[in-house]
């Protein structure tokens, strides 16, 4: 309770109450054998002198097996009730009596508190004015005892407040002193495991410190090395080594990159940092230098930039040294225009390997690798020495031509006859992949002149040579030489416009329907062939021989046409349609009918739209055939189950076409306008197309004869077969499907348009 008075002072520790217990209890033993000695045997106390002895040992003996704070309150019980028995039967306030009390105070203080103290001096003082009520003693001396134990307790307080503030300040110092130890133990090992050279100099240049890294990146032992000088700041020359010490004395930090030999002799590079350390006062004192390895770093940047313009199978040049190779020739050539104004032309070659991919299909990459090197030691063979080879892509080299000519057209020739001159050479080359294996290999090529100087033609300034050199280069399979032209860019760009104004023309609707009529010998409308026309909004109607192509090279064909059956559907759902019972045929490319879900597409939509599809002919070709064959068979024979029909289009221009016209589900051909144009009952194509139509009338075939613009041609297919079906600007142009059916009769004369 009286621990609360003081808040500041903590109960003492278990070792104060130890060693008091100890003493006092020793104390209060020979104190009490020595006054029962004196008292003699026949005296009446000499049995509680006797008892101090126990006292004591049963003190020591709970401390020893229980705890000291304990034991100090049995020893202060204990002794307190025999120094008051003795002093009740005696006289009390003598001298020995006042002593040993001023030493149970001094004893309760120190071993269990200044509460207990409190405590004791009390018990004490309430002691002393009973025996003096009782008039076994005086009330001054009562009185004098209480000041001296008053004292006593503010003695005890003031040693036991100032020792609780030195405690507690150790305690702190020890904390910090064990988190300054900790940092400094986590500070050691991180220095200890870093991968940098650690260096602590002094200012007489010997070594302080050095850590693991240094040892094992210099091959010195630190055992050694320590407390040497000129170990610090190797391979520093002298002017860096007086700007190390003026950016010192500034309080910075220098850092440079240094080559330095280790002690096996081998040369390394390092990144230095060197850092002023001061004392407290803020004096120099050390310096402190980090060295770093950079020896592998600087070799894999090295690599990189390597990597970055070099080839990795060929070890060639790639298009990025390209490109910096024909800018730094554009550049010198504008630096030096204004003085000579006829300087040479520079050619650029683009060299494409025929048929490249189907050698990857066969034989892998790992063979193709080893052909593409035998390829480029052979170019590198035919090449004159002042020409540079890179290579662009997988199966393209570029040919860097300098100063072939001083004149456009001289450069052009020159540039011509080195590019077939590549082709004739190449031939045959032993591919040396495993087994040495000769293969035949060709090459397409296209070149561009530059730079662009003369009068009338465009200036280089920022358009690259390569550029024209790929506008130049032809498909790769044909084995040709092209030169850059204006119109080949033309046409190039005119391809580029038409892709992306096809992708919007398929977002946006403006795709058209169109619809030419099929006419019978009488002149009557049986079916229509659908036709997609496309109204840019801008440009006008462009014609489909343009886009189609486009979007054949360009995978758009496969939308375009499920944009075309999708309406042709529609188109059949016309109640005037069906109910004349009009036939519409559709053309369907080979890219659209082997995609893998053509079938199903097709199924869902004639579901979908609840056509009739006995109604619907799909229009294929014969290129269908060229790869798979059974599969597209597979596919025809489930849409025909479906009753949709199928006509083998421009048929009779093919190779295979009558070889295959046996096994194909087919109920309808269309013979090609090139039969029909010059078609005269003299001329040579009279007997092939008499032929092709017995062909047809043989297997119960429907024939459609495409191209008709004159009524003697339609006069002469109607006398070789009658129920021939004629198509072509004699009967009707192409027309808007709206407008066809808005015609008041569909099988009429009012249905067709041939101006």
């Amino acid at each position: 309770m009286l621990s609360r008075t003081f808040p500041r002072l903590a109960p003492p520790p278990e070792a104060n109450a130890r060693f008091a217990v100890v003493v006092v209890a020793l104390w209060f033993w020979i104190l009490g054998w020595g006054a029962a000695a004196l008292s003699g045997a026949g005296g009446d106390r000499w049995w509680l002198c006797l008892a101090a002895g126990p006292i004591a040992w049963v003190a020591l003996l709970i401390g020893w097996r229980l705890r000291w704070r304990l034991a100090a309150q049995w020893l202060l019980l204990a002794a307190l009730s025999v120094v008051c028995i003795l002093a009740w039967q005696g006289a009390f306030f003598g001298t020995s009596t006042v002593l040993v009390l001023a030493v149970l105070v001094v004893f309760a203080g120190w071993s269990m508190g200044i509460a207990e103290a409190t405590l004791v001096a009390g018990a004490v003082v309430l002691l002393g004015g009973a025996l003096a009520y009782q008039g076994r003693t005086h009330w001054e001396q009562v009185l004098i005892v209480g000041y001296v134990m008053l004292f006593l307790l503010w003695v005890t307080f003031r040693m036991l407040h100032s020792y609780s503030a030195q405690m507690l300040q150790l305690r702190h110092s020890l904390d910090e002193l064990g988190r300054h130890k900790q940092q400094l133990g986590v500070l050691f090992q991180a220095v200890e495991q870093s991968q940098d050279s650690v260096l602590i100099v002094d200012l007489q240049d010997r070594l302080v410190y050095a850590n693991q890294a240094f040892e094992e990146h210099s091959g010195l032992q630190r055992s050694a090395i320590v407390g040497q000088t000129s170990l610090a700041q190797a391979g520093l020359g002298p002017q860096e080594r007086m700007q190390v010490q003026d950016a010192v004395q500034r309080g910075q930090v220098w850092q440079g990159v240094v080559n330095s030999r280790r002690q096996d002799g081998v040369q390394v590079t390092e990144s230095v940092r060197i850092a002023p350390v001061t004392d407290p006062d803020g004096d120099l004192s050390h310096l402190l230098e980090i060295r770093q390895d950079i020896s592998e770093l600087l070799e894999a940047e090295r690599r990189i930039r390597h990597l970055q313009h070099v080839d990795a199978v060929t070890q060639l040049p790639n298009r990025k040294a390209l490109l910096l190779r024909l800018d730094m020739l554009l550049q010198q050539q504008l630096a030096h225009h204004n003085d000579h104004p006829a300087q040479e032309c520079h050619a650029l070659l683009l060299l494409e390997i025929d048929r490249f991919q189907k050698f990857i299909d066969a034989r892998g990459s790992q063979w193709s690798d080893a052909l593409l090197q035998a390829f480029v030691a052979r170019l590198q063979s035919l090449l004159p020495p002042s020409a540079r080879l890179a290579r662009t892509s997988a199966s393209q080299f570029a040919v860097i031509l300098e100063r072939v000519g001083k004149t456009r057209q001289g450069a052009r020739m020159h540039s011509y006859v080195v590019a077939e001159e590549l082709q004739q050479g190449l031939g045959s080359i032993v591919c040396l992949q495993e087994v040495p294996e000769t293969v035949l290999l060709s090459c397409s090529a296209g070149f561009s002149v530059f730079p662009f100087v003369e009068p009338g033609l465009q200036a280089d300034e920022g358009d690259p040579p390569c550029q024209r050199g790929l506008v130049a280069g032809p498909a790769p399979g044909r084995g040709q030489v092209h030169a850059y032209s204006e119109a080949l860019a033309a046409t190039a760009q005119r391809r580029i416009e038409l892709e992306k104004g096809l992708h919007v023309a398929l977002q946006e609707g403006q795709l058209q329907l169109f619809v030419q009529p099929q006419v019978d010998m009488m002149g009557r409308v049986v079916s229509v062939e659908a036709l997609v026309r496309w109204q840019h909004p801008l440009n006008g109607m462009i014609d489909p021989t343009e886009f189609i192509p486009v979007a054949e090279d360009t995978g758009l064909v496969v939308p375009l046409g499920d944009w075309m059956l999708e309406q042709t559907c529609q188109l059949l759902n016309d109640p005037r349609m069906q109910q004349g019972g009009y036939r519409v045929s559709v053309n369907v490319s080979a890219l659209q009918f082997q995609q893998a879900g053509f079938v199903r597409k097709l199924q869902e939509l004639i579901q979908r739209t609840g056509v009739d599809a006995s109604r619907l002919t799909l229009e294929v070709t014969e290129s269908l055939l060229l790869q798979e064959v059974e599969q597209t068979i597979q596919k025809m024979v489930s849409l025909r189950a479906l009753g949709v029909h199928f006509a083998l289009d421009d048929f009779g221009t093919g190779y295979s076409s009558l070889a295959y016209l046996m096994r194909l589900p087919i109920q309808e051909i269309k013979l090609d306008q090139t039969f029909i144009h010059d078609l005269t009952p003299q001329s040579h194509g009279a007997v092939l197309v008499e032929a092709l139509l017995m062909v047809a009338k043989g297997r119960a075939l429907r024939v459609v004869a495409e191209g008709v613009e004159h009524k003697a041609q339609a006069q002469l297919l109607q006398a070789w077969e009658p129920g021939i079906l004629c198509q072509g600007y004699l009967f009707s142009r192409p027309l808007p499907a709206s407008e066809w059916l808005q015609a008041p009769d569909l099988s009429g004369p009012q249905a067709l348009r041939t101006w």
